[in-house]
């Protein structure tokens, strides 16, 4: 019975060992912004990089941007960012299609309305595209005060 077990344990480590440990896939989106304190009326700028990892190429891509803790539509204005624009709950920010293991990365600056409750604010961001979307995942912190 025990050669059975140690015979067993080999063939597990063996296994164990011709298994490379995988790392965690890079996000599919990540997201800085600057300054991260800012007051009613001033203008945020957003870091971005998209990626895509999937085995299709993601049509019609774009950063999908909301917020954890409250409502964006009523944080930050969509008309002070040129090629921002609302979609239901979100901001939208297109970038075009992005090939299989391609990457976007860019800037933009928005503004933060003048009558914003002051407060913290968790930034949720997603990359989306219009044949799939990655997860939702949670950014960066930015604080609303005087």
């Amino acid at each position: 019975m025990r050669k059975i077990i140690v015979a067993a344990m080999c063939v597990l480590a063996l296994l164990g060992m011709s298994v490379p440990a995988s790392a965690d896939p890079a996000p599919s989106s990540t997201v800085s912004i600057a300054p991260t304190t800012v007051a009613p009326g001033a203008a945020l700028t957003f870091s971005v990089t998209l990626s895509n990892a999937d085995a299709d190429p993601l049509k019609g891509g774009k950063l999908g941007l909301g917020v954890a803790n409250g409502a964006i539509n009523q944080l930050l204005d969509v008309s002070t960012c040129a090629l921002c624009y609302q979609a239901g709950n979100t901001i939208r920010y297109g970038v075009g299609d992005v090939p299989i293991n391609g990457n976007k990365t860019f800037t933009f600056t928005i503004g933060v309305f003048v009558n914003a409750q002051l407060g913290q604010y968790v930034i949720e961001h997603q990359f989306v595209g219009d044949n799939y979307s990655y997860e939702t995942l949670e950014g960066p912190t930015i604080t609303v005060s005087r």
